[in-house]
């Protein structure tokens, strides 16, 4: 992912939600959810769930084209 200014608390969650799919440990990870609970706490229910398909996406095209 090209480095960018997060300007969005819908981009901000997709990369946190993106980071948590692909941490190398565990520990990662959960530090990752938690950043993704705490940006999520704010949004609607759709927008969470949009981010999550993006997230899913994001991950899916990086494993499949990189």
């Amino acid at each position: 992912m090209a480095r960018s200014e997060i300007e969005t608390p819908e981009a901000a969650l997709t990369l946190a939600l993106k980071l948590a799919i692909q941490a190398p440990t565990d520990e990662q990870a959960a530090d990752c959810i938690k950043i993704a609970e705490n940006i999520a706490a704010s949004m609607t229910l759709k927008a969470v769930n949009i981010c999550k398909m993006a997230a899913e996406a994001a991950v899916e095209y990086e494993e499949t084209y990189q």
